[in-house]
């Protein structure tokens, strides 16, 4: 999943990195040669690399100008592109799930292309790729939490809270290992989404951007969410010690009735369960608002190393254009970010995508700050608390004042 991460640790890594990548002129990056002589550089995971291949082709058909797809995990391609991109052995595009950090160590170059092609792209998916103001990368994957039910234990989605407790009710047995709903409480990734349906946030907005000193994880909104979640603990409903990879076994081997995950699940619940696997938003909460979940976002970066900026830029519309994402989607699964495939009745109509398509329009791109990497471990242990049973506003108290104290040692 596409969780931002980053400890302080690994900041520390960012710093550095971003020390060592040389400052560049604002005239770097204006081409010196013919860029159909010398090619473009793209670097791709290898589940895009196979998925790419003919767009890639079509491209170098089309324009005249080479190709060449080097298959690098996500992961490496950072620091690869800090060693590599100074001597002229980066890429031209790479592919990420946002953009924070690389701006940061000023590893991308902003991305200039017409209205008309940003209107193309999904809600929320240009802001997820954009940092202070410019857009670094046209998107290509969209990602989102949904819930996956079984038809046979469930046979109708969950529309509101009240159904899917009463399903916890009807179908929780502790002792024989079956269960209404499972989900890992205590990862805040997938705890948020309820604490924001009633309202909470990470970090409050004005018009300037994310305001790092009001952090709305205690209010009484998010109060009433973790209260929520604490609830389900305290009937009995989740065992406290319940992990991702035990939910979702548990759900595989027919022993739960719904579960938490995103679409990179699909394929090994589809195999277990079969025609018996549904999907559908996150429930309505009793105050009438839906759980609002984060919106993950992959897609092509623009290396503020590449001597060809705009013919780099042309390959990214490219390859995020309707037809490319079709046949990404075709040979992936994964969820393209597009607004008009998102809403043809071949996405909303699948049964397998349905519940992903409308919570799309439910979810939020992560705050894009790199104080955001302060929140993660002291919710985990928030949640954590909470789970056990104690007070909900005294676990969020504590959990923000964590917070805060990391924001003002490491990002003052």
């Amino acid at each position: 999943m596409n969780k931002l991460t980053l400890t302080a640790g690994s900041l520390s890594l960012v710093l550095i990195l971003a020390a060592c990548a040389p400052e560049r002129s604002q005239d770097q990056g204006t081409a010196s040669s013919d860029v159909s002589s010398e090619g473009l550089l793209v670097w791709a995971p290898d589940i895009e690399l196979s998925a790419i291949e003919s767009q890639v082709e079509a491209f170098t058909d089309e324009t005249g100008i080479p190709i060449e797809v080097v298959s690098m995990p996500q992961d490496d391609q950072t620091e690869a592109i800090v060693l590599d991109g100074p001597s002229g052995n980066g890429p031209d595009l790479f592919y990420q799930p946002g953009v924070g950090n690389l701006s940061i160590q000023g590893l991308v170059h902003p991305v200039e292309v017409d209205q008309e092609i940003l209107d193309t792209y999904s809600a929320g998916s240009l802001e997820a790729l954009s940092y202070d103001g410019e857009l670094y990368g046209l998107p290509a994957v969209v990602e989102s939490l949904a819930l996956y039910y079984n038809k046979a234990l469930i046979p109708e989605a969950p529309e509101t809270i009240e159904d899917l407790e009463a399903a916890m009710a009807d179908l929780t047995d502790d002792a024989n290992d079956q269960f209404g709903f499972l989900y890992p409480a205590n990862d805040f990734y997938f705890s948020y989404p309820f604490m924001a349906g009633y309202g909470g946030y990470i970090f409050n907005e004005d018009s300037d951007g994310y305001i790092k000193d009001d952090v709305g994880l205690a209010n009484d909104r998010s109060v009433q969410g973790a209260s929520l979640i604490q609830g389900w603990f305290e009937s009995g409903y989740i065992p406290p010690s319940i992990t991702i990879d035990a939910a979702n076994g548990l759900f595989m081997d027919g022993q739960a009735g719904a579960i938490i995950n995103g679409p990179w699940a699909r394929y090994d619940f589809e195999e277990a369960l079969g025609d018996d696997l549904g999907t559908a938003p996150l429930p309505e909460l009793e105050n009438g608002e839906y759980p609002e979940t984060f919106l993950g976002t992959k897609g092509w970066m623009l290396s503020s190393y590449s001597e060809f900026p705009e013919e780099a830029t042309e390959l990214a519309v490219h390859l995020t254009s309707e037809e490319s994402l079709k046949e990404t989607f075709e040979a992936t699964g994964e969820i393209p970010a597009n607004s008009a495939i998102l809403s043809s009745p071949d996405f909303t109509e699948d049964p397998m995508l349905a519940g992903f398509a409308v919570q799309l329009e439910r979810a939020r791109p992560f705050p894009n700050i790199a104080e955001l990497s302060a929140v993660w471990q002291p919710m985990a242990d928030a949640l954590t608390f909470i789970m056990q049973g104690d007070d909900p506003a005294e676990a969020l108290e504590e959990g923000v004042g964590k917070i805060e104290e990391e924001i003002a040692t490491n990002y003052e």
